[in-house]
Parts: C-alpha cells; sequence; structure tokens
C-alpha cells in the first residue's frame, strides 16, 4: 500500500476545521493494510508523513499531539478548529461510535428544552477525562468523574440519573416529569435499568428519587393529554404574563 497516498486521501476526504485524529487515521489504514495487526513503525511513518504536510502548509494544521484540522488557505486568513466537534470527539463520542462521556448539568437541561439560556459552562461527564485535557479560546467547559464506566448502552441512564441526583430543575416539576418521561420513551429506556444503576452507583436518596420518578411516570403517561394541554395553558399564561 502507498502509505503516503492513504493519508493524503483521507485528510481531504475530510471538512475544513474538522479534528483529525492519528488513531482515525490508522483505522482508516487498517482497511487498506496486508497484516489485520498494524505495526508501531507504520504508525512513526504516519507521524512524519503528517509533519512533512504540515510543513509544506498547503493545507493541513497541527492542533495538539495526535490531533490536526484542514484549513482552508484560498480564503486568506485561517478557519482554525471547530472547537465544539473537538470537543465531542475527545470527552464524548468518537468517529467510531464509541461513547465514553454525556453531557450533563445544565448543558442537557438546555438540550432538553428545560432551560431557554443556553449555559455559560459546559460540563461533561467523561472516562476520558485522564487522558489529557485539551484548551480552546472559543468555549468553557469543565469534565467531571462519572458515576462508573460510560459506555453507549448507558450513557442516557445517567444522563437522567445526574440530573435526579443534582435537582437541577428549579422550575415546573410537572413539566420537568413530563420531558424526563418522554426523553426515557423516546430511547427505550427501561426502568428496571434506570434503578438498577440507581441502586449500584448513586446514593440511597437518588435511589428514592427515582422510585418517585416511576411513580409519576406512571401518571403521566397514563394522564399524558391532560398534561400537555395543562402544560401549554400555562405557557400562554406566561407570555401573556409577560406582554
Amino acid at each position: 500500500m502507498n502509505l503516503t497516498k492513504l493519508v493524503q486521501t483521507y485528510i481531504l476526504n475530510q471538512t475544513i476545521g474538522s479534528p483529525i485524529f492519528i488513531s482515525d487515521i490508522m483505522h482508516y489504514i487498517e482497511q487498506f493494510a496486508d497484516d489485520q495487526k498494524m505495526s508501531q513503525q507504520i504508525r512513526k511513518n504516519v507521524n512524519v508523513i503528517l509533519m512533512r504536510m504540515v510543513k509544506d502548509g498547503n493545507y493541513l494544521k497541527r492542533f495538539g499531539t495526535g490531533v490536526y484540522y484542514r484549513d482552508d488557505t484560498e480564503q486568506g486568513e485561517e478557519a482554525g478548529i471547530d472547537s465544539i466537534e473537538l470537543i465531542r470527539r475527545t470527552y464524548i463520542e468518537d468517529k467510531r461510535g464509541n461513547v465514553f462521556g454525556y453531557l450533563t448539568g445544565a448543558a442537557f437541561l438546555h438540550k432538553l428544552g428545560l432551560i431557554e439560556k443556553s449555559p455559560h459552562k459546559i460540563i461533561i461527564a467523561t472516562n476520558a477525562k485522564r487522558n489529557g485535557n485539551i484548551e480552546t479560546t472559543d468555549m468553557e467547559f469543565k469534565l467531571v468523574n462519572p458515576s462508573t464506566t460510560v459506555t453507549r448502552e448507558n450513557y442516557r441512564y445517567l444522563q437522567m440519573l445526574d440530573l435526579i441526583k443534582n435537582d437541577l430543575i428549579n422550575g415546573d416539576n410537572l413539566q420537568y416529569s413530563f420531558v424526563l418521561t418522554h426523553f426515557m420513551n423516546k430511547y427505550q429506556l427501561k426502568e428496571a435499568k434506570l434503578v438498577a444503576l440507581a441502586v449500584d452507583f448513586y446514593s440511597q436518596k437518588v435511589v428514592l428519587k427515582v422510585a418517585e420518578f416511576i411513580s409519576n411516570k406512571v401518571y403521566l403517561e397514563e394522564q399524558k393529554d391532560e398534561i400537555i394541554i395543562t402544560l401549554d395553558t400555562t405557557k400562554q399564561k406566561e407570555l401573556y404574563e409577560n406582554d
């Protein structure tokens, strides 16, 4: 295989500003390797090719250790790296779909639509915290340890449990419970698994809160149509009061 050609092809297929990780390049090269096991020498050769491309100064920039990005030099000024994607790919989910972190706190509430204003600081619970922090001037974020190892199978459960644990919502409890119920149903989350994770990795206080939420969830599902009308009426009342 022509290693230089493979590296160049991969990079040119990436969008401008999108972070390019050496691990992703190596995964791409594996498809064309004669031996299923990639040698350490190939990785060293890839590093040399990337450094040469950066030195040539055509379209590749180095952001930090193991991280590069394409830049649009034809526009006359640097576009820079996409900070949001960089943070997501470093601490939440890689390009192959492996999940190792999740949004938590006010950022997750904002994503659910429970608070209107986007938080100044984004909080991420991640397994990758000790792999070295990245620095970006575009966004303020904080890394915290999750209650257990984050996986694709459990991260949505952990997002819910963090909210229940921290009592982050101060507004309408009915709307809060309704939104979390909708979240569980949308992603087909199981009540038994939510309880099991709470028992294994959270305090007894959280377990009791989860039990209370599930009890309310049954009621919310039974009274769904009436609750939607109630919430809509409340929103309309707030709108008129603000006029």
